[in-house]
């Protein structure tokens, strides 16, 4: 199961809002599927929700402690 993310523009928007649209889906087909009838879609991420936590990688992980840095 993945997690889409998509720009999307409504069909019928004249004034072209770009709106940020997420759906639970296996594939991008079928998470297109969804919303194609009413938005024009691009593709802005897929995020694998079975390994979300082994693959939780932070900022906070890294700390200037653990930095080691060489001076000439």
């Amino acid at each position: 199961m993945y997690q889409f993310i998509f720009a999307a523009i409504r069909r019928t928007d004249l004034t072209n809002q770009i709106q940020k649209i997420r759906i639970t889906a296996d594939t991008e087909r079928a998470a297109r599927a969804q919303f194609a009838r009413d938005f024009v879609l691009v593709l802005a991420g897929k995020i694998n929700l079975q390994n979300t936590v082994k693959n939780d990688r932070t900022f906070a992980a890294i700390s200037r402690d653990s930095m080691e840095v060489a001076h000439a």
